[in-house]
């Protein structure tokens, strides 16, 4: 009986540890689910924040008019009140006195009756901003709610619930790939048929990243800068490019189109700003104001001129930078959105791949049943790594050195044990590639397997 009592501890203890471990690998690889919602009802708080500051502000204007009608009112009424309540102007007529009296008291009032139309105009905007914010944030909150619940219903390691729980996570992570390519109809459809799976994906976030993309991809950058103006202080924050590339290749345009005194008058108005940050682009973008003329043709010619114009300024005019600009504006959308960079399906299925992958599987003595036999899935582990290695390493991202005791940031970026201790301040640690901030007790031990 003690034996199987040992034997019943043990098992027992295994599942809790094994429970254990998928709780922190889910923490990992599920931060983005939860921390997406999490992120967008914070900002919907701090704009009603703002709102009713506003608020605050049209109110302290009410009362102060108040205050002050109250006191004209008071010094009119002592005014027309003397000795037995009769006014007298400077020649004794109490009519002059009362016809005085009634024309200040109209002319002010009028002043007071057009102010308070404009304040009450203000509050009856500031209500609807109101109104609007805080349906924002039901949106949000039940989007949290419904998420955590999702992740709660796994439940214990290796019980029945987790192959229809894996089957929904398959169905998100399929909705979330097709969002990130612009099949923005198909995954709508998807939803559409599980009502369970509309708060659990980011359909509307999506929406507005293909918005403008399609903008970009049509030469046009006026929704990706207006982007850029609602969100200057957070862009700057993550020290991105994206605004000074918009206004570059926006000055590239007017250059192309031969609008070369438009183009000047651009770039003094917008990229002066940028001259200390950016001074190579910035010469290169400028010297095409006086070589634009050379790039037409690529032919040598006037003392090869046009050869040189082409070879060294050419790609400034190319299709490829609003392939560039796309991306750089994918990447800076997705990190103020707490989305990750790449589609997670895509990941789990590298992953998967990697994991099959030997050097038998692409030879012509593969059997039938390595799934990597297949053509869709052979070309897709084409350039991934082979699962097994004679010698690997692990180098650390932040010291360049083979990596020993990694440990894992809370946004699954790991490091070595010697990379978190240099990166520790005051009991906090501060990661390198995405600026987050986490207390060193959030840290967790990697095991490479």
């Amino acid at each position: 009986v003690v034996v199987a009592g040992r034997k019943e501890g043990s098992e027992a203890e295994r599942r809790r540890r094994g429970g254990e471990q998928v709780e922190s690998r889910m923490e990992v690889v599920e931060a983005p689910f939860v921390r997406v919602p999490f992120e967008a009802l914070k900002r919907a708080a701090k704009e009603r924040k703002y709102i009713i500051e506003e608020v605050e502000g049209v109110m302290g204007k009410l009362k102060k008019h108040a205050s002050s009608a109250e006191a004209r009112r008071a010094k009119e009424g002592e005014a027309t009140t003397k000795d037995g309540g009769e006014a007298m102007d400077v020649d004794g007529s109490p009519a002059a006195a009362a016809t005085a009296s009634a024309e200040g008291s109209r002319g002010s009032g009028g002043e007071w009756e057009s102010e308070l139309d404009d304040l009450l105009g203000t509050l009856g905007g500031l209500k609807r901003k109101l109104g609007a914010s805080t349906q924002s944030e039901g949106v949000q909150i039940g989007r949290c709610k419904a998420r955590v619940e999702h992740l709660l219903s796994l439940g214990a390691y290796g019980s029945e619930r987790a192959l229809g729980w894996n089957k929904k996570r398959v169905k998100r992570l399929v909705v979330d790939y097709l969002l990130r390519q612009g099949y923005h109809r198909t995954a709508l459809q998807a939803v559409e048929g599980d009502a369970a799976l509309g708060p659990l994906v980011e359909t509307e976030v999506f929406r507005g990243c293909q918005e403008i993309v399609d903008s970009l991809r049509s030469r046009s950058v006026g929704p990706a800068l207006k982007f850029c103006r609602a969100n200057a202080s957070r862009l700057k924050r993550i020290k991105s490019k994206l605004e000074f590339k918009l206004r570059l290749r926006e000055f590239l345009t007017l250059v192309q189109a031969g609008s070369m005194g438009e183009a000047v008058r651009y770039a003094q108005k917008h990229l002066g700003r940028w001259a200390s940050v950016h001074q190579k682009e910035l010469q290169a973008a400028m010297a095409s104001l006086v070589y634009r003329p050379y790039l037409d043709s690529g032919g040598e010619g006037e003392g090869g001129r046009k050869g040189a114009a082409q070879e060294r300024y050419g790609h400034l005019f190319a299709a490829a930078q609003w392939e560039e600009l796309e991306k750089i504006f994918k990447r800076d959308f997705f990190a103020l959105n707490c989305l990750a960079a790449d589609a997670e399906l895509a990941l789990d299925l590298e992953a998967g791949l990697s994991a099959l992958k030997t050097p038998m599987s692409s030879s012509a003595q593969r059997s039938k049943e390595d799934p990597l036999s297949v053509e869709a899935l052979g070309k897709l582990a084409a350039t991934l790594p082979f699962a097994k290695h004679s010698k690997s390493k692990l180098v650390c991202w932040h010291t360049r050195e083979v990596m020993a005791e990694p440990r894992v940031l809370p946004n699954g970026m790991v490091y070595s044990a010697a990379a978190c201790e240099l990166l520790a301040k005051e009991g906090k640690i501060q990661c390198p590639r995405t600026g987050d901030v986490f207390e060193l007790g959030e840290l967790k031990k990697l095991f490479p397997v």
